[in-house]
């Protein structure tokens, strides 16, 4: 506890020789805190004791500061109420230049409930992390892939991690639902499309993630996907996200995703450019209002998140990570993301950046109709192999030569496109994968 003094002039009148005389005297001043220190956990409430001397009555004037904001809040009487996530810092009452100052410390909580849903809990240095006691693996696990990740995010883009903040783990769909619900408050939209498996719940600073609707092998990716979102809301600000065009905020999302999931990033390509050369890849325009993408369902919602990490890796080829940062920086001071742009683009403006997009996308792929191979799959081990270029809704029949032969027909997506994911159902060995349509014939080796 430390305490400064506050010189406080008073001045009183005497009477001198039949006169009045007005004599001026300093009386000192000071504040102090009774408590010598103060913890407590998340939401709970402690009264600090501050009083003040001097003569006058400071009581009711004193001012409060806490440091870091985040930390807690306090009333004009002196309830400090711990803030929702865990952290060290300081309380200071003061009044004038007298000030008093107290350390306070919000402790990580061992178990929490919401809805009905309890957790245990471990905290860390970027987060406290809540994982449903139904769930796999536990809390100090969970929490060190959340450090892991995000340490990874704030490294790739650039983004410092400049408070804690919360992420909870789910072990079923329904607890996801409803504690989702209650943490949100209203302020969230939801789960929707692709992101039903993890969102980012901006007002509140949660990550949630349905664990029971992840593949282990896809665990990495969707953090780190959310992690993006949250580190793009706080950068820019609250009030400044929704200038952001979606296609930049899932497209820089899903990229991040290629290095827990690198199949994803070739998937994405050739989706994309197959969506280009049959003339229908969405335009950037298309791909900018929340409420729109959003809306979109089935492969239109899901299509979607590759024609955005395409746009998103144009952007940092032709501006650089530095130049993406101005960008922010100027949408986080009220510039509009276009202004931002164009300013920092020099001689490219945001306007000759969406009219190029679609050529861009349609050059990512040499030849078409086209078959290339990557390793990895949604379950992790395997190959995934992608057919694009094709006649859209056409038949078409894949066949199988390897340790187990298979053929099977099937219909080309409405974008020209066919997967084939050879997980670790697939006898381990080198399959050549044949597809045929329309008279067209291609082949790949992959590997299982």
């Amino acid at each position: 506890m430390l305490n400064k003094a506050l010189g406080v002039a008073v001045a009183i009148s005497v009477l001198a020789g039949g006169g009045m005389a007005a004599r001026e005297f300093t009386r000192p001043a000071s504040v102090a805190i009774e408590e010598q220190g103060i913890a407590l956990e998340p939401g709970e409430v402690r009264t600090i004791h501050a009083t003040a001397s001097g003569g006058l009555p400071f009581a009711e004037a004193l001012s409060w500061q806490i440091v870091p904001r985040w930390l807690g809040t306090i009333s004009t009487s002196g309830d400090f109420r711990g803030g929702t996530v865990t952290g060290s810092g300081t309380v200071t009452a003061r009044f004038g230049t007298a000030s008093a100052q107290v350390a306070v410390k919000v402790t990580c909580p061992k178990r929490a409930a919401v809805a009905g849903v309890r957790f245990d809990v471990a905290c860390g240095r970027s987060a406290d992390v809540y994982v449903d006691v139904t769930a796999t693996g536990g809390a100090t696990l969970a929490l060190a892939s959340v450090e892991r990740n995000a340490t990874q995010v704030s490294g790739d883009l650039q983004f410092p991690i400049e408070r804690p903040f919360r992420v909870y783990v789910f072990g079923s769909a329904p607890g996801f639902v409803a504690a989702v619900s209650e943490l949100s408050r209203g302020f969230s939209s939801g789960p929707t499309g692709m992101e039903g498996t993890g969102l980012y719940i901006d007002v509140v600073d949660i990550i949630a993630i349905d664990q029971s609707s992840v593949h282990s092998a896809q665990a990495d990716a969707v953090m780190r996907h959310e992690l993006v979102h949250r580190f793009l809301r706080q950068y820019v600000g609250y009030a400044n996200i929704a200038e952001l065009p979606s296609w930049l905020n899932e497209g820089l999302a899903t990229r991040e995703e290629y290095g827990a999931s690198k199949w994803l990033q070739t998937e994405a390509r050739y989706v994309s450019a197959s969506m280009a050369y049959v003339g229908k890849l969405p335009s950037l325009s298309s791909l900018t209002d929340l409420g729109d993408w959003n809306g979109r369902t089935g492969l239109d919602g899901f299509y979607q998140y590759y024609v955005a990490a395409q746009a998103a890796q144009f952007l940092i080829d032709d501006l650089k990570l530095s130049g993406l940062q101005q960008v922010l920086d100027r949408v986080r001071v009220g510039d509009t993301f276009a202004k931002a742009f164009s300013r920092v683009g020099g001689n490219a403006s945001y306007a000759t950046f969406v009219k190029h997009f679609e050529g861009r996308v349609a050059a990512l792929a040499q030849t078409y109709p086209g078959i290339v191979v990557t390793p990895g799959s949604p379950q992790g081990v395997g190959s995934t192999v992608i057919v694009y270029g094709l006649t859209p809704n056409a038949r078409a029949t894949l066949t199988l030569s390897g340790p187990a032969d298979s053929e099977s027909s099937r219909t080309i997506d409405a974008y020209g496109v066919a997967v084939k994911y050879l997980g670790p159902e697939y006898a381990t060995g080198a399959y050549l994968v044949t597809l045929e349509s329309e008279g067209s014939r291609l082949s790949v080796t992959a590997t299982r």
